[in-house]
């Protein structure tokens, strides 16, 4: 199972249950540290009436494809209120590499599109950029590669859907979180203690990611502003001290009798 698959697995596992109210949740959580690095987690959570329609679903995974990627995986647990609980994570060593990841966790047909995460400037004093949309086009079939809608002529379980009258997002939900360095300048997100949060919408519409953020370390800053000075200091210390070891020479002498 690749990661994309993943997605699409508790989109219509969601999708099966649709009628019986039950639901799957998916969070996607960025963390981007001042120097590029972080990590990213994918949490998927289906519900105790998921569980209950499939018993076997934590030991039907198969995440042989996910692991060989480089993500870690930790073991399906049971939520309290009876629910299963999968988390995966990856670590990241540049912006670069973080976009990379996150394209394989969306796939090409979405709902993350164009995601893209920049900086200019340096560690201490750095400018952010988050940029990209979400979207779910099509439905059902946003969450289907095009090797299955060819086999099938079209999205699993459409028809129903279309008949119940209900909204995917009734029983899917994903929500995208990213932490970026620095004090957030400009955002389309909801802020929570440093967390941007965007929910994906499931009826077509699309979110701006447009995101912008400030890292400016003051201290290292007033240090690196500082350290002419102080080296100004030093050098009319030394040359201070040189003038005065002068003076008390020449004062030794003359004190020092004549033969």
């Amino acid at each position: 199972m690749t990661l994309r698959r993943l997605t699409h697995v508790a989109s219509a596992l969601g999708v099966v249950v649709l009628l019986s109210a039950c639901r799957v949740d998916v969070v996607v959580h960025v963390d981007v540290n001042a120097n590029g690095s972080g990590n990213i987690t994918v949490t998927a959570t289906a519900d105790k009436d998921i569980v209950t329609a499939e018993p076997t679903l934590a030991t039907d995974l198969r995440l042989e494809d996910i692991l060989n990627a480089g993500w870690k995986v930790q073991k399906p647990k049971k939520t309290s209120d009876g629910g299963l609980k999968l988390v995966l994570s990856h670590t990241f060593e540049n912006p670069a590499t973080a976009n990379a990841l996150l394209a394989q966790v969306s796939g090409a047909k979405g709902p993350f599109h164009d995601l893209l995460i920049s900086r200019t400037g340096k560690d201490t004093n750095a400018t952010w950029s988050l940029a990209g949309r979400l979207e779910v086009t099509g439905g059902l079939e946003a969450f289907v590669d095009d090797k299955t809608l060819n086999l099938l002529g079209g999205a699993p379980y459409a028809a129903e859907v279309k008949r119940s009258g209900l909204d995917l997002g009734d029983a899917v939900a994903i929500t995208f979180e990213a932490v970026l360095p620095g004090k957030i300048q400009a955002t389309t997100a909801n802020i929570s203690n440093g967390s941007l949060t965007w929910r994906v919408p499931m009826d077509g519409t699309a979110i701006d990611l447009a995101s912008t953020s400030e890292n400016l370390d003051i201290v290292a800053n007033v240090a690196r502003v500082a350290r002419p000075f102080l080296k100004l200091l030093i050098a009319l210390w030394v040359f201070a001290m040189l003038i005065l070891f002068g003076m008390v020479i020449r004062a030794q002498a003359k004190r020092t009798p004549r033969i």
